[in-house]
């Protein structure tokens, strides 16, 4: 059952934005997709951290974390969040390897820009019109050369980091982004009395596109396993019609809409951010407290040193056929099925579509 929460917005800047200058820059239901094909979009690869070095993780392999543990740019950051390259133990080692990323909601702020964020793809993804500028035109979050895609797909494996034991309070919401306070969905995951349990929010309501409609589509997961939760995202010229899909281990659990129609026709997101919804590339990590505003986000000091472990962090960026017509004319070199497979002719990609368009 999907359960409907509505709270007033009132977005905060970003407490910090990407260091780097600009550079030069019909609908379809997309059917559900099961897991990752053997022939990926070429866009991004899978971060296990294993190459990181223990402690800060902004600007390690293109990751950013202005507010993380180690920040030390003065005015950079409105906290000092509990976000770590952490040792795993041999607990966590087993499925993990010998490095993760570690977060808690020990530290939080109402900021967006000085949270953590994933590495960029290599393209961008949103609908026409959708921009990787900041709001004053002098940040380009993109890759050099970013073309705009239709498709943004993420994937992540959690666990806890004491499973023997529940952390009350403990929450942590990751959503696709850009690097500053534009996102475009939100997933939160949580430990519960139950278990661990997953929420996504999404702003569909047209009569009051400032409000979260909050579902919980996961619950009483175990806190002794790893548990992957992917998200994806088709973007449809127009408002209201892009398709968001969550899955928890390889299940469908979720069928919604994006957060476009916030950017499109509510004030406060028209006047802060303009009308177009914000192209993503990348994933925030984000322990936020928004309690005035009506959102969920208490700080829980005692979880410090604790919380999830995150780790086969995987973020793409590419093109879907939208119809037939896109595979004409030598088209279907440039896209993907919704498993990041490539076609190999133009007959494949016809079949694709067809098949998807039914």
């Amino acid at each position: 059952m999907t359960i409907r929460l509505a709270f007033i917005v009132v977005i905060a800047a970003g407490c910090a934005g990407e260091f780097t200058q600009p550079t030069a820059t019909s609908a379809r239901r997309i059917a559900p997709v099961k897991g990752f094909a053997s022939v990926m979009a070429p866009v991004s690869s899978i971060t296990d951290f294993e190459a990181f070095s223990v402690g800060g993780i902004n600007g390690q392999y293109d990751w950013k974390s202005f507010g993380g543990s180690g920040a030390v740019s003065p005015g950079s950051h409105c906290a000092v969040y509990d976000h770590v390259i952490h040792t795993n133990d041999a607990f966590a080692s087993v499925a993990f390897g010998a490095l993760s990323l570690r977060i808690s909601n020990a530290v939080t702020s109402g900021c967006y820009g000085d949270q953590t964020f994933s590495a960029r793809t290599a393209d961008i993804a949103g609908q026409s019109g959708a921009t990787s500028l900041s709001r004053d035109g002098l940040t380009n979050f993109a890759l050099p050369g970013a073309a705009l895609r239709n498709h943004f797909d993420a994937e992540w494996t959690l666990r806890s980091a004491t499973p023997g034991e529940a952390q009350p309070g403990l929450e942590v919401v990751v959503s696709p982004a850009r690097g500053d306070d534009h996102r475009m969905s939100w997933v939160r995951m949580a430990d519960l009395p139950d278990g661990l349990a997953i929420s996504v929010a999404s702003r569909a309501d047209a009569s009051n596109p400032g409000a979260f409609q909050l579902v919980t589509v996961a619950t009483g997961l175990d806190r002794s396993l790893s548990h992957s939760i992917r998200l994806t995202m088709d973007f449809v010229d127009g408002p209201g019609n892009d398709v968001v899909q969550v899955f928890v281990n390889g299940g469908l659990r979720y069928v919604g809409q994006s957060w476009e129609t916030f950017y499109a026709l509510d004030p406060n997101g028209a006047a802060n951010f303009g009308r177009n919804p914000p192209a993503v590339n990348r994933l925030m990590f984000r322990t936020g407290s928004d309690l005035l505003r009506g959102i969920p986000g208490d700080p829980a000091p005692a979880l410090l040193g604790k919380g999830f472990l995150f780790d086969a962090v995987r973020v793409r960026a590419f093109s879907l056929p939208r119809s037939v017509d896109d595979c004409k004319a030598g088209g279907w070199r440039d896209l993907f099925d919704s498993e990041g497979a490539a076609f190999s002719t133009q007959g494949s990609c016809v079949s694709w579509a067809n098949a998807v368009s039914r």
